[in-house]
């Protein structure tokens, strides 16, 4: 399968919107971030490339946790602070902060793209590989592979 010549954002957030949505996502996915301090949009990003047949070298899955620096702190001084105001908030004060943080993710997810479009072009799978396992490297780093068929929404 030829590897698109730049990654779409886009498609990469209606997959994610998609698959987060499937039975059993969301608990994997705040599991493993809230357990095993994981990023929640890499995972996502790697189990499309998963779906997509394409396998990244380790050295790529480490740029991609390093782009990810600045934002991740961002995102969870956020989070804290939601988690800190939602007793003094009503309901739909509380949900336009959900709703910003949502922004925050779509923003990461945007620099992850961006970072992977910097790794192209990707090596071409090899003849006859079916199957990519970036996410479950993922989760073997954060010791956390009980999660990985649920992340798969399998």
């Amino acid at each position: 399968m030829p590897h698109p010549a730049v990654f779409s954002a886009e498609v990469f957030w209606q997959f994610s919107l998609n698959h987060y949505a499937r039975a059993g996502v969301e608990h994997a996915c705040l599991t493993l971030q809230n357990t095993y301090q994981g990023n929640v949009n890499l995972a996502l990003l790697l189990h499309w490339l998963d779906t997509l047949h394409i396998e990244l070298a380790d050295q790529q899955i480490h740029a991609l946790i390093a782009s990810l620096v600045v934002s991740d702190k961002q995102l969870q001084q956020y989070r804290t602070m939601r988690q800190r105001l939602k007793p003094q908030l009503a309901p739909a004060g509380y949900q336009l902060l959900l709703d910003f943080e949502l922004e925050l993710e779509k923003s990461q997810q945007h620099e992850l793209l961006e970072q992977l479009n910097l790794l192209l072009p990707l090596p071409a799978p090899a003849a006859g590989t079916v199957t990519s396992n970036n996410l479950a490297r993922y989760c073997q780093q954060l010791g956390a592979t009980s999660l990985l068929s649920h992340l798969q929404g399998k």
